[in-house]
């Protein structure tokens, strides 16, 4: 019985080999080209799982950025390669297939970013190709280049690009620095430049930039800091390029740009940058001044990033000081330390990957491996090694992306390491890997320095829902106000304000924004046409924290022409006495049956304004009388409810005698009674 229980576990277990073999296989044959499964998500997600991976001829610089170009649902991931591979990458988020590619021929070092430039509605990629110097927009879906821009042959960009409306044109525009100290502000509508400056030749603008509005005037300002030079933090005009102020504190290089919150509570942004001088430097946003500084045991190259990771409502900074990330408090004192055995080049993502409530931080380094540490202790969640995984060289010179790729309602993380240099770059090689990262439902961190201005500061403010379609007449004369009303809700109960695109499919026509006004309330706003065609109208809110929401679908207009009124025929007496009160008539027709107004100069000075309204055919009778003699024009036009006016008419009249006020009257109602009577008495009094 022993024996027979024996060789029917033994059975069991060689069927359950069999399952797991032929399972192993079927995962084989399902997986896509350069990707694999490499095993089954488990329920708790506890430690990372690999998802999928895309093999690579170099590593990829930088980060990636996030979103849903193809407009199917589901997300993307666009990423930039080093020589050897030399390719702009779209991926599907979900399985890691490729959606398209495009090969710049050069080294692309510098972080894209996704957003609509060009106000068309769909999703637009914008990425500079280092080596060859060149800023590219792809069509999200398609990969087609919409535009790409030179900056010079010598001014190479690392550079990750910002998109903000900096301007006040009411349209995104991409901003970057390059070599030899230039910083571009491209139009986004078509990549014309906009301005660009010069802030030394000696210098190299390799950080990203800041959009941030320093002084309170509500226009958007721009931040970079320089490698080499003066080692100067500059803020700029965003109308224009032009200083406004720089700061001397840092004394070497800045690779990375900073990031920007309201660090010490008094209302206003703080700059948190990192320098090669070994310190992190705190500044003013408005003036550049210092507010306080912390002195690392190494360089501090890699960017920081700003967040509140311990939950007593004050914000922290993430700083990494070659292989040790830290964690400062609003006031600079350094919370928690954790060290590494390799670089951490690309600074730290944030979110809530485990779902406890508390934020984590996300990191690769030099050594290949992941990590993530708890934001408010920095021990440790989970780690992976993808070097082991992956049998060779791979350093992690690539700061994560974190987000719900698969839609199954919990946070995954995406990045890339490998083996890269520029000579011989023949030996270059890496990989794209998907992990499972834990039971977080919130936000993520989907580009580099997580948002379009750079901010580096994680929050889970979300965007005010997509404004309903504006309602309004579907139809209007040319110059006829129109009024159209729209609304919106936001999550978190923030105000909103609004904006109208008049001509959303043509060349934009921007309001306003409004005033803020409460989540949940209607905005009203007019508006006319002076060409005729077919608008589509669109609405766009924003929250106070400077959020902006989808366009909304488009509201059909068609501008008619209509037109105006007939010139009024006047009738009445053409001669007749001084002082005696006569009886005129007015009436003129619309071609469109609308009412109209009357406008009567009598010619001695006298006028009527604006009579009416009045049906369009209907006589209008007014009683005037001339004091002096003489002849006079009456003049006389008329306009509709629209505001369309006729051409003047006239009337001209003549009083060559003086006659009693009542005797005069008298006559005038005897003649106008008996019109047939009494002819020769009429011709000689004039009537």
């Amino acid at each position: 019985m022993k024996d027979e229980g024996r060789q029917g576990t033994m059975q069991k277990n060689m069927f359950l080999k069999i399952c797991l073999c032929v399972l192993s296989v079927v995962l084989c044959l399902g997986s896509v080209v350069q990707g694999f499964a490499e095993t089954t998500r488990s329920n708790t997600r506890s430690s990372p799982q690999i998802l999928w991976w895309y093999d690579l001829q170099a590593p990829s610089f930088g980060s990636a950025a996030v979103g849903d170009i193809d407009n199917d649902g589901m997300l993307e991931i666009v990423f930039g390669t080093y020589f050897n591979d030399e390719n702009i990458y779209a991926l599907n988020a979900e399985d890691g297939s490729l959606l398209w590619s495009y090969f710049t021929g050069g080294c692309n070092d510098a972080s894209p970013v996704i957003a609509d430039v060009d106000l068309d509605g769909s999703l637009e990629v914008i990425i500079p190709a280092s080596s060859p110097s060149m800023v590219y927009c792809f069509d999200g879906a398609t990969g087609q280049v919409k535009w790409s821009r030179s900056t010079g042959s010598a001014n190479c960009i690392d550079s990750p690009p910002a998109v903000a409306d900096v301007d006040n044109d009411n349209k995104p525009e991409v901003v970057f620095g390059t070599f030899h100290g230039y910083v571009f502000c491209l139009n986004g509508e078509d990549g014309s430049i906009c301005w660009q400056i010069n802030l030394g030749t000696n210098s190299y603008i390799q950080s990203c930039p800041e959009i941030l509005d320093i002084d309170g005037d509500q226009k958007l300002d721009v931040v970079v800091a320089q490698w080499n030079g003066d080692h100067r933090i500059y803020a700029l005009y965003g109308e224009n390029g032009s200083t406004i102020w720089y700061s001397s504190q840092p004394q070497d290089w800045m690779y990375h740009g900073g990031s920007f919150a309201d660090i010490d509570e008094d209302g206003k942004d703080e700059i948190a940058i990192g320098c090669y001088d070994n310190h992190v430097y705190v500044i003013n946003s408005e003036d550049g001044s210092p507010v306080w500084n912390y002195l690392a045991p190494s360089y501090v190259g890699a960017p920081t990033s700003i967040a509140d990771l311990n939950n007593d409502n004050h914000l922290e900074i993430v700083f990494v000081s070659y292989n040790i990330i830290g964690v400062l408090s609003h006031t600079g004192s350094l919370l928690w330390s954790y060290s590494v055995s390799g670089n951490i080049f690309r600074g730290a993502a944030i979110a809530d990957i485990n779902g406890d409530g508390t934020l984590d931080v996300a990191f690769g380094a030099e050594d290949g491996i992941v990590r993530v540490l708890s934001g408010d202790s920095g021990q440790v969640i989970w780690t992976i090694d993808l070097q082991a995984h992956y049998g060779l060289v791979f350093d992690i010179d690539h700061a994560p992306v974190i987000a719900d790729f698969d839609n199954d309602g919990k946070l995954d993380l995406f990045i890339v390491g490998g083996y890269g240099i520029s000579s011989p770059e023949t030996n270059n090689h890496g990989r794209a890997y998907m992990l499972s990262a834990g039971d977080g439902e919130n936000p993520g961190w989907t580009m580099f320095r997580h948002d379009l201005r750079h901010s580096a500061c994680y929050s889970e403010n979300q965007m005010p829902n997509t404004p309903t379609t504006p309602s309004g007449p579907s139809w209007l004369y040319s110059e006829q106000l129109g009024f159209f009303s729209t609304i919106t809700f936001d999550p978190d109960g923030d105000d909103v304000q609004y904006r109208f695109d008049w001509d959303a499919v043509g060349v934009h026509n921007y309001s306003e924004w409004t005033s803020l006004v409460p989540s949940g309330e209607p905005v009203n706003m007019f508006h006319f046409w002076d060409s005729l065609g077919i608008y589509a109208v669109k609405t766009q809110a924003r929250d106070e924290q400077g959020l902006m929401s989808a366009w909304s679908d488009s509201f059909l207009v068609t501008i008619i022409h209509h037109e105006p009124p007939s010139p009024p025929v006047i009738d009445g007496p053409t001669q007749g006495k001084a002082g005696v009160v006569y009886l005129f008539t007015f009436v003129s027709t619309n071609p469109d049956a609308n009412d109209v107004f009357y406008w009567i100069e009598w010619g001695d000075g006298s006028q009527i304004e604006w009579v009416g309204p009045y049906a369009s055919g209907q006589l209008m009778t007014i009683n005037h009388s001339f004091a002096q003699k003489g002849t006079y024009t009456i003049k006389a036009k008329a306009k509709d409810i629209y505001g369309a006016e006729s051409e003047w008419a006239t009337l001209k009249v003549t009083m060559p005698k003086t006659g009693s006020l009542f005797f005069s009257s008298f006559l005038q109602q005897l003649f106008r009674q008996f019109p047939n009577v009494f002819v020769f008495l009429r011709y000689l009094l004039g009537y």
